[in-house]
């Protein structure tokens, strides 16, 4: 009896020994494994924290942005000394509970950081709302699934995220905002659970095989199976025999493979392996029929109804008592879905979405690749930048939307021009880069075979586009920088294209150049210039000059407005050098605003000054002015907040925009007519317009282009052209003005053909404010004195 007792009593005491054991093994598996992904881990929380920054910089102030990306750092930095600290410490038999606490704290930490994204980078926009719950959606579905593993570990992480992040959502008074966020506790709480039966599932089989291990030999194989055998496991669980055929397949495996368990039961492993993957397959057979265990490696297979899916396989052989292997199991993890969602992010970090080519990130890798390639083979190769010409215009006149579809046509067409292994990338806006390879070793050959692909490059670019009914017809300015070997860095070579590219613009566009140094100086001037015209505006350096406009009789009846731009350091600036530039970079829009409140204001100024009350005032509006949505409203504005009469205002529009979209031209141009401000064709003779256009244009004055005018007594064509314009404007009820006028010969010609207004040389320069109304008080007698004419 006590014999009995005694040995009950120790086989309850070498029990509770193995389920200490296996606790204590449990433990120290579960926290290596912890800490083997936290690298992993660091690497995706500084590439999702760099996307999410990048995707809101343009609406989270720049001080959040750097707070909570500081945040994001220290805890993940902190994170990984401690793991750093796990691996070197020296004593081994050191209890695992103490650093499954820390990394719990660590942890725990890296989730509230990330909840202060939902506090530090909340946006206002309903669509970045749904981007930044996405993304913590990502994150914390990508941790908890990693760290349910420990259950704690995942709790601390996820209610570190959710009750920093989540508030902002329920408290922001938008059913969608709310929404978002019930979403995402709904989601988490979904992970969470699913997370914790695999984990569950996980800690059985590390359970089960520390048991194994400790069992008798004779038990092994049928413990492996008791451990593979548990139904309830999301993974698919399939056993083989030493020929690859299906002895067990279980519930999982039949989702997975659409193979119920009596069509998978006898076959060979093939039906279900992709033949891309059966040399990987043959390969893992033969090494765990050598005893090799735990193999793990991912492979595409297939469904049965032919769908090609993605998988993780872990395997590991059986064996019989004696150490012979019998057979081998496998344990099979779905993981299409995720393959399809890291695919989506690469694809959105190294593609454009609008036209699918890549970006700059991925071009400066291929361009790396290219030069390592060009010095192995010691063959030239070369960067062709490409940049659209007038592709703003096209923006502003006809909307963001046609210039995307020109955009994906052109990225089309330059693929058909390069050849196959060439990099065709748009690195933004209206730019393209051409990555060309293997052109030769001699560097004649290789610039006759760039200049042929470059050429062939512009014929697709010039055909016409059929943009939504429209026919469109564009060029582009192309810059050519050879390469041999790594001489140049990657950031050189792009510059040298770039700077190529500007020349060919200088050229007069529509053409190729290769990068010549020569006229790097001047480049760089453009440069600076277009940094400092920046700032022109803050530093009050933009300044307005008036050019008088007379009547037939040489009395003033007005004036144009023309800016001028006094550079700190350079002096006067000619609007030849910087109104381009001014277009190019788009600050024509915020100058061309403040000439027309400047031009508003000086007409008040005048009317309650009671001099040159009467006067008119041109004003140029620039195409990508008057393209704005709201220019309408500017001009009203402008008018209203000066308090001037709009009668006395003209904007002169170029004949190029007019011509642009012509039934949104002329709705723009009748609001503009409503407001009382007249309307002036500028330049005009140098553009396509015909009477059938011109008739349904609400305009009250031609401007004759003073080119015409320079040529009118040495060239009979352009005499013709003249009369026409003036008769044509006459017939049309419009008054017609010629600029340019020099002479009194050439007044006295125009006066002749008709034309009662002028502007040029002959009645005064443009001049500053104070010069032009000082001489418009002696106007009176100059005109009395009169100018010869016959």
């Amino acid at each position: 009896m006590d014999t009995a007792v005694a040995a009950n009593k120790s086989e309850n005491a070498a029990g509770q020994t193995h389920e200490s054991h296996d606790r204590a093994a449990l433990t120290t598996e579960i926290v290596q494994m912890l800490y083997v992904g936290s690298t992993s881990a660091l690497v995706m929380a500084l590439v999702v924290s760099a996307l999410l920054v990048y995707s809101l910089s343009d609406i989270i102030h720049v001080r959040q942005i750097i707070a909570w990306s500081g945040i994001v750092l220290l805890t993940y930095t902190a994170r990984k000394l401690l793991t750093m600290a796990y691996h070197r410490r020296s004593n081994h038999d050191e209890d695992a509970q103490i650093w499954l606490l820390r990394f719990r704290i660590a942890t725990g930490f890296c989730g509230i950081a990330w909840g202060l994204a939902g506090l530090l980078l909340f946006p206002h926009n309903t669509e970045q709302q749904a981007f930044l719950i996405f993304v913590l959606a990502g994150v914390l579905g990508g941790g908890i699934t990693v760290y349910s593993i420990d259950n704690m570990t995942a709790v601390s992480y996820a209610a570190g995220t959710l009750l920093l992040a989540i508030p902002r959502f329920l408290i922001n008074n938008n059913v969608f905002s709310v929404t978002l966020g019930i979403m995402l506790v709904l989601y988490v709480v979904y992970v969470m659970l699913a997370g914790r039966r695999a984990a569950q599932s996980i800690r059985e089989n590390i359970l089960l095989r520390v048991a194994t291990a400790r069992s008798e030999q004779e038990l092994a194989v049928f413990a492996q199976r008791q451990k593979l055998h548990i139904e309830s496991t999301p993974m698919g669980v399939i056993e083989w025999d030493v020929g690859s055929r299906v002895v067990l397949w279980n519930s999982a495996a039949e989702s997975i493979f659409g193979y119920s368990s009596h069509q998978a039961m006898g076959r060979h492993i093939s039906f279900i392996v992709h033949p891309t993957s059966l040399n990987q397959l043959d390969e893992a057979i033969e090494g765990i029929l050598a005893g090799q265990t735990n193999q793990n490696f991912i492979q595409e297979n297939l469904r049965q109804d032919g769908e090609i899916i993605h998988c993780e396989w872990l395997n590991t052989p059986l064996k019989n008592p004696d150490g012979s292997v019998v057979g081998w199991a496998s344990l099979v993890q779905d993981k299409t879905a995720f393959k399809k969602a890291q695919e989506e992010v690469y694809q959105l970090a190294y593609f454009d979405v609008l036209t699918n080519l890549p970006n700059r990130r991925l071009l400066l890798d291929r361009l790396g690749q290219a030069l390592i390639a060009s010095k192995r083979a010691e063959s030239y190769g070369a960067v062709i930048f490409l940049d659209l010409d007038n592709f703003k215009t096209l923006n502003d006149t006809k909307g963001h939307s046609i210039g995307d579809l020109l955009l994906r046509e052109v990225a089309a067409r330059l693929h058909k021009a390069v050849r196959e292994n060439d990099t065709v990338a748009r690195i933004g806006g209206d730019e393209f880069v051409l990555v060309l390879s293997i052109l030769g070793h001699s560097q004649e050959i290789a610039e006759a075979t760039c200049r042929q692909i470059a050429e062939k490059v512009m014929q697709e670019i010039n055909r016409p586009y059929h943009l939504n009914a429209h026919e469109h017809h564009s060029s582009a300015s192309v810059g050519v920088c050879l390469f041999l070997g790594q001489e140049l860095s990657v950031d050189e070579v792009l510059k040298r294209a770039d700077t190529a590219m500007y020349q060919a613009k200088q050229a007069g566009r529509n053409n190729v150049q290769f990068f010549n140094a020569s006229l790097q100086p001047a480049l760089d001037l453009r440069a600076r210039l277009q940094n400092d015209l920046r700032l022109s505006l803050v530093n009050e350096e933009l300044v307005l000059f008036y050019q008088v406009q007379v009547d037939h009789q040489f009395n003033i009846s007005g004036a144009e407005v023309l800016i001028r731009w006094i550079h700190p350091e350079m002096g006067l600036v000619s609007p030849a050098e910087f109104i381009p530039l001014a277009e190019d970079s788009g600050q024509i829009i915020p100058i061309g605003t403040w000439v027309l409140r400047e031009a508003c204001m000086r007409l008040k100024s005048w009317e309650e000054s009671g001099q040159n009350k009467s006067l008119r005032l041109s004003v140029n509006v620039s195409a990508r002015q008057f393209g704005q949505s709201d220019f309408v409203n500017q001009v009203s504005l402008a008018l209203s907040n000066s308090g001037c009469q709009s009668r006395l205002l003209r904007l002169e529009l170029t004949e190029s925009l007019v011509l642009q979209n012509i039934d949104d031209v002329v709705t723009k141009m009748r609001a503009l007519k409503e407001l009382g401000v007249s309307l002036a064709m500028d330049d005009f003779g140098t553009g396509y317009s015909s009477l059938s256009v011109l008739r349904h244009l609400p305009l009250d004055e031609l401007k004759i282009d003073q080119g015409f005018v320079r040529e009118l007594l040495v060239d009979s064509e352009d005499m013709v052209i003249v009369q026409t314009i003036i008769a044509m404007g006459k017939n049309l009820g419009m008054e017609v003005i010629a600029e340019g006028v020099e002479t009194a010969e050439q007044a006295a010609l125009l006066r002749k053909f008709g034309c009662m207004a002028y502007q040029g040389y002959l009645f005064g320069k443009p001049m500053p404010i104070a010069e032009f109304e000082a001489n418009t008080r002696t106007a009176g007698r100059k005109s009395r004195s009169g100018i010869a004419v016959s």
